[in-house]
């Protein structure tokens, strides 16, 4: 089979890809702006973290980004939401990120999105008063300007408690669970070579399942009162 892939269009996507990578991966200044407060939560799939932030930013008053995230990544690349939904706390494989564009003109890649997750990151970060959800986030803020906590929970639990939200046969959330801690895991790996699992990343690791939400979030508050002094 002929490919009918530019060789040099190739070289330069491959060149521009290594570099945008390489900054992307910069380690974020610990110098910069005041950060702070805030609130990073990293959650699994089915362990109640959606349902937890929302408890947070209502009991403190913060705004709480999720979604938001991604859409404020397009806004500052000039693209729309959708196109970016294959990067959103999703590793990637790099032979795509030299061929994708070829096909999709509009595909940015991931190292380019990298680069404006981060911006944005910080800049909730400067901002404080947020409850940010997932995204590699508190790898990318100063731990000094908030609280890192990790929502988890056992995959049988988690399955149970998706099935149920989401009105799911048992089986499907168990795969979609599966396939988003793969995702994730990856994620984290590609965008900030950190395992997500890596209990340093976080001040706190609990499981608002076994806990109940309610004592879930009254544990993240008493420590957000006691590390941030709110």
């Amino acid at each position: 089979m002929i490919s009918h892939f530019p060789a040099a269009g190739l070289a330069d996507r491959q060149g521009h890809f290594r570099e945008v990578r390489r900054l992307s991966e910069l380690e974020t200044p610990r110098h910069a702006t005041a950060e702070g407060p805030w609130i990073a939560l990293s959650r699994e799939l089915g362990s109640g973290g959606g349902d937890l932030a929302r408890l947070l930013g209502e009991a403190l008053g913060w705004r709480v980004y999720d979604r938001e995230i991604l859409s404020a990544v397009a806004e500052e690349m000039h693209n729309d939401a959708f196109a970016l939904e294959r990067f959103d706390e999703k590793g990637v494989r790099a032979v795509g990120e030299y061929i994708v564009p070829f096909i999709l003109q509009d595909d940015p890649g991931q190292a380019l999105v990298l680069v404006g997750l981060r911006h944005v990151i910080q800049r909730i970060g400067r901002e404080g008063k947020a409850v940010v959800v997932g995204r590699g986030a508190n790898f990318v803020l100063n731990p000094a300007g908030g609280l890192r906590v990790r929502a988890v929970g056992a995959p049988a639990e988690r399955a149970e408690a998706l099935a149920r939200a989401k009105g799911l046969a048992v089986s499907e959330a168990r795969r979609r669970i599966a396939e988003s801690d793969t995702a994730q895991r990856a994620f984290v790996r590609q965008a900030f070579q950190r395992e997500i699992e890596d209990p340093a990343g976080y001040d706190l690791v609990l499981s608002p399942l076994a806990l109940g939400l309610p004592a879930a979030a009254a544990a993240i508050l008493a420590a957000a009162r006691t590390k941030l002094g709110l």
